[in-house]
């Protein structure tokens, strides 16, 4: 619990000002200026604040997805919000009415986190609209009005993002593209200090194909240029984590040489990185390539060290191309994926349909939102709270499906609304401004909520305080009174919302050993077809590989976010001792690491073919499986096949890499095996102790 709080607090003190927005928050802003524009010039206060509130909400769907998954998430907000707007105007008449839609809306909107970021992004917003109209009840015609201005200033917001692809070409792959090469740089800085650990999963699992969202407006040529960028970080990933492998056997040659050579590797993949960032050619620094030469020629494993240079030059070529001419670009077309169908209808309802379970932390999430909600709403409408609606929406702002944030999102809510409330006022009272610097002061706040929307959740809530303060004021109501009222809500939906949680908790610490399972399962699959793919003598299906790396570095990606977090969480939810759980995430990237280098050797398609590791590929892969079902049951591990027999009769016929890289691969599945021998016997342990403790026995 002590490091629940701890990195609370760190992530309220703490701003990512490399998340930073200004550009995006200047066209958001200009998106929430025009309909307040609106109302100021036609008298119509109420006018300009609907607007806005649909141009703020949607605002936010501009930092989900690319270029048309982006586009479709901020009109699904604006057709969700308006429709949401409709309905609670409508039932806002009617205490038991707007009870039942804020529990239905908030349970339609909790289920909609299984279907990941950007659905749960609309549903929020369609739960914030609904219970806001709540507290202002309208005529059917009234309604109708609000919902066209809601959806007015959503629409404003889409357009501004649609009409900026033609001038602002491929700022989203650039972003995460050069965001790929950083990690790689960084890794390979990492090497000599921490040669057996394999590269971070999470960038290269969070970034998409550019043909999954291509630019709208871009030639197939540009958008197969910034494929193959992808293609090569992933190859060289791989090159990377082979030269991890060995560089205690390089350094034997060359100490320093081998250290020059990570160094300049780390140096190259950051330059590649900036000339993404900035789009320009990379520049070589004086003297690169003649020591880059110096090394290479003094170090003896030529096949580590010459294919990962060749790619990293290879990328180098290509980051230079995107400077050229479109009609220069070459279409580059070699080792492109084809573009994955987009998600049907259909599949998102069958998603939807799984998770009408309890044993679905989406339903759980769904169901508690829903309860505390009703209960809210109810209690705010029977108290005849003034803007009651406050407390419920705070609410649904800070629970989320898992603890750790619902607890820090509680606390930096609370805190940004307690400082933005307080400047706001101050504000108010020194300087009492008249309409024109309102919407001033509404636009400066709108700014600094989107520039920090993934910089610093505390600072939004400052910023989007000081905006529904004004905001508030423009619309008529004292900015004192709107300023306290939230301070007191915000606190109280704070304390009900982790009350809440407490209640009927989903502790991460629950997924913990799923996760594990499935990251054990999906490597088993990758390192099983890898091992198989050296026994020959067909050519191995490299694409087939690599999507089936991709699985195994998402699921490792997951488990390792999902440890993470239950390690915040309080002992005694734990599913698992806290050291098996590290243990058998330190084992898994031990296995990755060989992987990848083994990989990398096909890829290269430097090695003989090697009959006999059919039999280790089969126990090896076998083994993972068994020890996945011991993580789910709950059991010891049974016997395994004798791995290091099979490993070490297999190295006398294969050369030093696949042998060291086979060694590290049995190594880690028996330490995996020790550990939750370990844990299991542990647990026992722990339950006879509980027990002597019920008798009474000392």
């Amino acid at each position: 619990m002590h490091s629940t709080v701890r990195q609370a607090i760190r992530s309220i003190l703490t701003v990512n000002w490399s998340q930073l927005e200004p550009l995006a928050a200047v066209r958001c802003t200009i998106g929430v200026a025009v309909p307040l524009l609106i109302g100021l010039a036609i008298n119509e206060p109420l006018v300009g604040v609907f607007g806005a509130a649909g141009a703020v909400g949607v605002g936010f769907g501009s930092f989900q997805g690319a270029y048309r998954g982006r586009a479709v998430f901020m009109l699904l907000a604006a057709v969700g919000m308006a429709f949401s707007v409709f309905i609670g105007s409508l039932a806002g008449h009617s205490t038991a009415a707007t009870v039942v839609v804020a529990g239905l809306w908030a349970f339609a909107g909790g289920l909609l986190v299984a279907l990941g970021n950007g659905a749960s992004y609309v549903g929020l917003q369609s739960i914030v609209a609904v219970l806001i109209a709540g507290g202002y009840p309208s005529d059917l015609e009234g309604a109708a009005g609000r919902a066209a201005l809601v959806f007015g200033g959503g629409l404003v917001q889409t357009l501004l993002v649609v009409v900026i692809w033609p001038l602002r070409r491929f700022s989203v792959e650039r972003r995460s593209i050069a965001a790929a090469y950083r990690s790689l740089a960084a890794y390979a800085s990492m090497i000599p200090a921490r040669e057996g650990i394999p590269p971070e999963p999470h960038t290269f699992a969070g970034t998409a194909s550019p043909l999954a969202d291509p630019q709208p407006f871009a030639r197939s040529g540009e958008i197969f240029v910034f494929q193959a960028l992808l293609d090569e970080a992933e190859r060289i990933r791989a090159s990377l984590a082979a030269f991890a492998v060995h560089y205690g056997r390089l350094g034997q040659a060359d100490q320093s040489c081998a250290r020059t050579l990570a160094d300049l590797s780390a140096q190259a993949l950051a330059g590649i990185a900036a000339a993404l960032s900035d789009g320009r050619e990379p520049r070589e620094q004086p003297g690169f390539s003649r020591s880059l030469a110096s090394c290479v020629g003094r170090l003896s494993s030529s096949a580590i060290v010459e294919p990962l240079l060749g790619q990293i030059r290879a990328a180098w070529r290509t980051a230079g191309v995107l400077t050229a001419a479109p009609g220069h670009l070459a279409p580059q077309r070699e080792h492109i994926a084809k573009r994955p169908p987009r998600p049907a209808l259909r599949d998102g309802l069958i998603t939807l349909h799984a998770n009408l379970t309890r044993r679905s932390t989406a339903c759980r999430h769904a169901l508690r939102l829903a309860a505390v909600l009703t209960l809210a709403t109810a209690g705010g409408r029977a108290l005849e709270l003034p803007r009651g609606y406050w407390l419920p929406l705070t609410i649904a702002l800070v629970l989320k499906p898992d603890f750790h944030d619902t607890f820090a999102f509680s606390i930096g809510r609370v805190s940004g609304t307690v400082l933005g409330a307080a400047g706001a006022t101050a504000i108010a009272y020194l300087f009492a401004p008249g309409p024109v610097a309102l919407i001033v002061l509404v636009l400066g706040f709108v700014w600094g909520a989107y520039g920090f929307a993934t910089a610093n959740y505390a600072a939004v809530s400052i910023c989007i305080t000081g905006y529904v303060v004004f905001l508030m004021t423009l619309a008529g109501i004292p900015e004192a009174t709107a300023a306290t009222d939230r301070i007191i809500y915000t606190a109280i939906a704070g304390v009900l919302a982790l009350c809440a949680y407490v209640a009927w908790p989903t502790w991460t610490a629950t997924e913990a050993r799923p996760a594990i399972a499935a990251m054990l399962e999906t490597q088993s699959r990758y390192v099983e077809s890898l091992l198989a793919a050296y026994a020959g003598p067909s050519t191995p299906e490299l694409t087939k590989l690599d999507e089936i790396r991709a699985s195994a570095r998402l699921a490792r990606s997951n488990s390792e976010a999902v440890v993470e977090r239950m390690l915040t969480e309080p002992r005694s939810r734990y599913t698992m001792r806290p050291r098996t759980a590290v243990g058998l995430v330190g084992a898994a990237r031990r296995n990755a690491l060989a992987a990848l280098s083994l990989h990398a050797g096909l890829e290269r398609d430097v090695y003989d073919a090697l009959p006999a590791i059919r039999e280790l590929a089969s126990q090896v892969g076998s083994s993972l499986m068994t020890l996945a079902t011991a993580v789910r049951e709950r059991s010891g591990p049974p016997a395994l096949p004798p791995l290091r027999q099979t490993q070490l009769a297999l190295a006398t016929a294969s050369d030093d890499a696949v042998s060291d890289e086979t060694s590290l691969i049995v190594d880690s599945i028996d330490t995996m095996g020790e550990l939750l021998a370990k844990d299991v016997e542990g647990l026992e342990n722990s339950l006879m102790a509980r027990q002597d403790l019920g008798a009474g026995r000392p």
